[in-house]
């Protein structure tokens, strides 16, 4: 995908290693358990590489192959339980094989990049299949609901030393489709890089429906990774399901 080769070189000081994140993932699992974790959208891989300290196997896969030779050059081969591949949300079901994984991750709002409906129930009865009985599926995306309901015009804006990125929605609701639109200054460079996509900005009621269709039970759902209460103004959604 485009938007993410123009600032792939960038995407760590945009989105540096989210602790929260590592945290939740490893409070959901037996400590020093021997499992199997599936990184989907794992971008730069500072989650899997985080986590392979932690599980006996940790695979990173997204479609874009200069945030995968970033996070390889990261890894520098020295986790031998580690890999990464160039693969999509919706290769999973047939690059591996059935009841492989203990745990699926899809954080980052790596979800609504799927266009519809029709593909997303498609990917969670790809989860289901790879996943082990009684694995568990987790995933973050944007609340939506508050972004429609109240008309959200964009997300915080992102500013360090290294970088300013700004981000934009526009809602189409006769398409249910999202632009997002960003615009990321470089500061040592003096350089602006702007791109727009098209998000799926799916509800959480629709997606707790697709999960239940795809086979999947003991839905909880929450507002941040910190597993506080889901609240009108949460801005992330996330959820954890049980194969």
């Amino acid at each position: 995908m485009a938007f993410y080769q123009s600032i792939s070189e960038y995407y760590d000081h945009i989105f540096p290693l989210n602790n929260l994140q590592t945290g939740f993932v490893t409070g959901s699992f037996d400590a020093g358990s021997e499992l199997k974790i599936l990184d989907i959208g794992c971008g730069t891989g500072s989650l899997s590489i985080a986590l392979a300290s932690c599980f006996k196997k940790v695979i990173g896969i997204d479609p874009d192959t200069d945030m995968l030779s970033i996070a390889e050059n990261k890894a520098d081969n020295k986790l031998k339980n580690l890999s990464f591949e160039a693969l999509g949300m919706l290769d999973i079901g047939e690059h591996f094989q059935k009841n492989t994984f203990d745990g699926i991750l899809c954080f980052g709002n790596t979800l609504v990049h799927l266009g519809s409906e029709k593909e997303m129930q498609e990917f969670l009865d790809q989860a289901n299949y790879v996943l082990k009985p009684g694995g568990k599926l987790m995933i973050q995306i944007i609340n939506y609901d508050r972004v429609i309901d109240q008309n959200i015009k964009g997300l915080p804006t992102i500013e360090n030393e290294f970088v300013k990125f700004t981000r934009k929605y526009t809602y189409h609701p006769e398409k249910k489709l999202l632009d997002f639109e960003t615009l990321l200054s470089i500061k040592s460079e003096k350089r602006e890089i702007g791109n727009i996509i098209h998000l799926y900005p799916i509800r959480r009621a629709k997606l707790i429906q697709l999960v239940r269709q795809s086979g999947f039970s003991d839905i909880r759902v929450w507002g941040n990774f910190k597993r506080e209460a889901l609240v009108p103004e949460s801005i992330p959604l996330v959820i954890e399901v049980i194969a």
